[in-house]
């Protein structure tokens, strides 16, 4: 972990929300987007949180607080950047996020959730732990071009290679995005399917969300204020 990350966690295991949003907004001001500040300040703090847990330098209920702070200052930056847009289109683009059922950690995905709304997506985030059956309900309800789902814990691969595979027979056309930390495992690679796309980090979400408004038009140039 960098030095960044290390100070933001130091901050976010105080519960000091005011530190952590001036570290935060200081990178903001510096011109850094938010695939740079959701991979190196708030993925990677967490992931120091999380390994402090593991070493039981803190207790899970640091652990809780800690995650606690940080989505109060994700909150915030949120709304800091999706109050600076522009949505000029009547009709955007939508997208779909939910995590895989049983999946309760959804931080990852309520970043993936913010940055979609930053280049004017509209966006229903179903958060964590969403039984299949209601992924293909809310597909086939809402229709969206983008779904995005997230998973962190190993025995849940086995219900991601099914939500895969029976979203996939919903809409054949629709563009399937999984965020993991085990995006490089062979065990989590065997069970995407060949049409699945992975997104390793906030980074990959962003040029893919710029690629996607170079090809299609559907959101203009300046819609980032």
């Amino acid at each position: 972990m960098n030095e960044i990350s290390m100070k933001l966690s130091q901050y976010l295991l105080k519960k000091d929300v005011v530190s952590s949003w001036s570290n935060v907004h200081s990178f903001l001001n510096q011109g850094k987007n938010s695939g740079f500040i959701y991979d190196n300040l708030f993925r990677n703090a967490m992931y120091q949180v999380g390994d402090l847990w593991e070493q039981n330098t803190i207790t899970v209920a640091d652990e809780h607080l800690a995650t606690a702070t940080c989505e109060l200052v994700l909150a915030k930056y949120h709304m800091e950047k999706v109050s600076n847009c522009l949505n000029k289109h009547k009709i955007p683009p939508r997208a779909l996020f939910f995590c895989v059922e049983g999946e309760e950690h959804n931080l990852g995905l309520k970043m993936a959730a913010s940055l979609f709304e930053e280049f004017g997506w509209d966006v229903y985030d179903l958060g964590s732990n969403l039984p299949v059956d209601y992924a293909e309900y809310s597909i086939k309800k809402w229709n969206p071009e983008v779904v995005c789902i997230s998973i962190s814990v190993r025995h849940h691969l086995s219900k991601l290679q099914e939500t895969l595979q029976r979203l996939e027979k919903v809409n054949p056309a629709l563009t399937i995005i999984v965020g993991s930390r085990f995006h490089q495992e062979e065990s989590f690679l065997s069970c995407c399917t060949p049409g699945t796309l992975i997104a390793q980090d906030a980074t990959f979400l962003f040029e893919w969300l710029e690629n996607y408004q170079k090809e299609t038009g559907r959101v203009d140039k300046g819609v980032l204020l």
